[in-house]
């Protein structure tokens, strides 16, 4: 994916420093690079975040919103299930080869791997329970859309997204339905629902601590190394992405790209090396969310000023 060109000494001094344990940012392999999180991006959604792995203007930066509405059961579809629908995409000012249709492959590389991410727990495994987002079934259900929008890309971008979309999914609120039962002249019974229009009255989506987290490996030589940057991308030779739950358990493995296959005599100990780093995320992530959400409240008790992007970012 990455467009940037190196000279054979550059790629020579990157791939070299990797397979010593020393990257030329003075990250040893296995660490990542600064994360910012913040919730409350966007106002007229039900939940969005923001998260920028990097510093500001040389970091990767996603931006996640999470729109609900309701929707009539139609045959054919699961009958006491919501749905999730995820959708990414890639500004043409986060790096020159999405320009037109450039960035075509990668949006769809991206939305999958979101998708089966997100959509876990329709499979019993760990993620959304769908089985809540059920108002009637076989009559009405909650649909999620999950917009992410890529607005800077300087290496990470699976991790940063899946982060994004994890805390936006988290801050999601939706409002509260009240189920009726109604009996007509003949007897017949039917079941109704209204929406109540309250912001105050809304419940959070259920499972969504289940949600798990993405730990993207680059091979570089003979090595490998986590969140790779920019740089690192250029001389990339396979990639790996390894979705880990809270539970440690792997719920999601996707090849990145055009890339070949990693060796199989490295792959175990990928996946073993996945589970000990997601440990150490979800715990840094627990820690970045209680500090966005409060960061938004903060915001949210302010004026305000009409703007889409209220919280400083």
């Amino acid at each position: 994916m990455a467009s940037l060109v190196l000279s054979p000494a550059e790629q020579d001094f990157i791939i070299r420093g990797v397979e010593k344990g020393l990257r030329s940012d003075g990250r040893s392999n296995l660490d990542r690079r600064e994360v910012t999180l913040r919730t409350g991006m966007i106002s007229q959604a039900n939940g969005s975040a923001r998260c920028r792995i990097g510093n500001l203007g040389v970091g990767t930066d996603v931006l996640v919103g999470v729109k609900a509405e309701v929707n009539t059961w139609a045959p054919g579809e699961p009958e006491t299930t919501g749905s999730v629908i995820c959708n990414v995409e890639c500004s043409p000012s986060a790096a020159q080869e999405f320009e037109g249709r450039g960035a075509d492959e990668i949006n769809v590389e991206l939305t999958q791997l979101l998708d089966r991410i997100m959509s876990g727990g329709a499979q019993g495994g760990d993620g959304l329970d769908l089985s809540s987002l059920c108002i009637i079934p076989k009559q009405a259900y909650w649909v999620l859309h999950v917009d992410a929008l890529v607005l800077d890309v300087r290496g990470g971008i699976t991790d940063a997204l899946v982060m994004a979309t994890r805390a936006a999914l988290m801050e999601t609120r939706l409002p509260r339905v009240v189920v009726e039962t109604i009996t007509d002249d003949a007897g017949a019974t039917q079941a109704e629902f209204d929406v109540v229009d309250d912001a105050e009255d809304m419940v959070a989506l259920s499972g969504v601590s289940g949600l798990p987290l993405a730990v993207t490996f680059n091979q570089i030589g003979k090595r490998y190394a986590v969140d790779a940057s920019e740089q690192e991308e250029a001389v990339t030779q396979a990639k790996l992405t390894v979705a880990v739950s809270p539970k440690m358990d792997i719920c999601a493995i996707q090849k990145g790209g055009m890339f070949r296959g990693f060796p199989p005599s490295l792959l175990s100990e990928i996946l073993q090396t996945a589970q000990r780093i997601a440990k150490e995320e979800f715990v840094r992530f627990g820690t970045l969310y209680e500090a966005a959400a409060k960061t938004s409240e903060q915001q949210s008790d302010g004026p305000s000023t009409g703007s889409t992007f209220l919280v400083p970012f």
